[in-house]
């Protein structure tokens, strides 16, 4: 909450990014009703009376300033422009699209799955998944759900409906290396099917954008360009071999100078939730499926947009991620997430 009550070095500020509200789904309470300004004096007047307890770590002897991280979070900074109330139809949330109806899941519940998410740290390079599981994997990352043949667009199934702002930015070049019945090669999911014609223009023209062998319908899957990418993938992401030792890796990619146009600066930091969003789904979807993936937070985003074609700040290369079997590291102890009577998964 970016509260002052504790014994922060003053060089040390924090930043709030969001509010989350909670609220049941139900028929009497479809139509939720949010009183903002109530909601933030509430917040204000609440959080002075709480005893605060103990004090922040410190991280090291000393404090490197990074004049340009500073500078930048006051560029980005978003307008306070905060409505009185406004209402959310949390009856409109929608599902996401199902591949099979067979299913490709673990006998898993929803909370053993969150509470037995890790990153991977080491990928073995032989593990395979069937196109089945990459196919339901990229129906979650859609931010529209299942639309009964509508185009891919607006965030309305969750989490995605969650980030505020209407339409999804965030698109996937996906680097397949080990995925039954497909082709390797790069592969690009478009999240939203409105980007399409601006891709293929900002793109390389001798791209296919085919569509892959049993894609379902309502999955704006494309095949570029069919062959093994390991080693590129690698490269992407500072020669790191996860990227290249799992099922698939990919680049997230975002519509950029039109949304900093049309929006502002302050939606460059929401790009990036974006991306932060898909990759949580992509975690749970691999440790659902029985398998593991990461984030890979180290990557070379002008040569991404070398191999995609892209020649000028249209779209922009945000963050990379992998998912494939994983190789345990015996030297790391694995504890619950939470403390409890019983241990995790």
């Amino acid at each position: 909450m970016c509260l002052t009550k504790g014994k922060f070095l003053e060089i040390e500020s924090e930043h709030p990014d969001c509010l989350l509200l909670v609220f049941p789904k139900g028929e009497a309470r479809d139509v939720v009703n949010i009183d903002y300004k109530g909601i933030s004096s509430a917040i204000r007047e609440g959080f002075t009376t709480l005893e605060w307890k103990g004090s922040p770590n410190v991280l090291s002897k000393e404090h490197l300033c990074w004049d340009i991280i500073y500078k930048t979070a006051e560029a980005v900074k978003k307008p306070s422009l905060i409505s009185n109330s406004s209402s959310i139809d949390a009856s409109s949330f929608r599902g996401s699209g199902v591949f099979s109806s067979k299913s490709l899941y673990k006998e898993l519940t929803v909370s053993q799955v969150v509470r037995m998410r890790r990153s991977a740290v080491d990928m073995d390079g032989v593990t395979f998944i069937d196109k089945s599981v990459f196919y339901q994997m990229l129906m979650h990352c859609l931010p529209s759900g299942s639309t009964n043949g509508e185009p891919q667009r607006e965030q309305l199934a969750l989490p995605f409906r969650a980030l505020p702002w209407d339409c999804a930015e965030v698109h996937l070049a996906l680097f397949v290396h080990r995925v039954s019945g497909l082709p390797k090669g790069l592969y690009f999911l478009v999240r939203n099917e409105d980007h399409l014609g601006d891709l293929k223009r900002a793109m390389r023209s001798e791209f296919e954008w085919k569509r892959p062998d049993g894609c379902p319908d309502d999955l704006p899957l494309y095949m570029l360009a069919e062959g093994d990418c390991q080693r590129l993938a690698k490269g992407l992401s500072c020669h790191q071999d996860i990227a290249g030792d799992g099922c698939f890796s990919l680049g997230m990619v975002a519509r950029f100078e039109a949304v900093m146009r049309e929006k502002g600066s302050w939606m460059y930091p929401r790009l990036f939730w974006e991306t932060g969003v898909v990759g949580q789904v992509l975690y749970l979807e691999a440790h659902a499926m029985g398998i593991s993936a990461t984030g890979i937070g180290c990557y070379f985003d002008d040569p991404v947009h070398e191999v995609l074609g892209i020649k000028d700040s249209s779209f922009q290369s945000l963050y990379h991620f992998t998912v494939g079997g994983p190789v345990l590291d015996k030297r790391i102890m694995t504890l619950p997430a939470y403390p409890g009577p019983t241990s995790d998964v």
